[in-house]
C-alpha cells in the first residue's frame, strides 16, 4: 500500500498499518490515507507550525464509510 506523507508516496507494509491502527485503536476497516511530519496548531493567534521527531507522524485515517481520525504515530 502507498500512502501520501508530506506530498510524497511512501511505501506501507500491511504490518505496518495493522500496528498504526492498533496505535490509535482503529478497527481495521480503516486505512491511511494521509500522514505529515509537521503538525499545525491554530492558536487563535494564527497557525504554528512544529515540526515532529524523526519517526512520528500526524495521521488521517478513513473508514469505508468516510468517517475520518486523526492522531499521531510511529511509523
Amino acid at each position: 500500500m502507498f500512502v501520501l506523507n508530506d506530498g510524497k508516496a511512501v511505501a506501507l507494509s500491511e504490518n505496518q498499518h495493522e500496528q498504526a491502527l492498533k496505535q490509535l485503536d482503529l478497527p481495521m476497516d480503516f486505512r491511511l490515507a494521509d500522514a505529515t511530519a509537521l503538525l499545525q496548531h491554530d492558536t487563535g493567534n494564527g497557525i504554528v507550525q512544529i515540526p515532529l521527531p524523526s519517526g512520528l507522524v500526524v495521521a488521517a485515517f478513513e473508514s469505508r464509510s468516510g468517517m475520518r481520525r486523526y492522531g499521531v504515530i510511529t511509523i
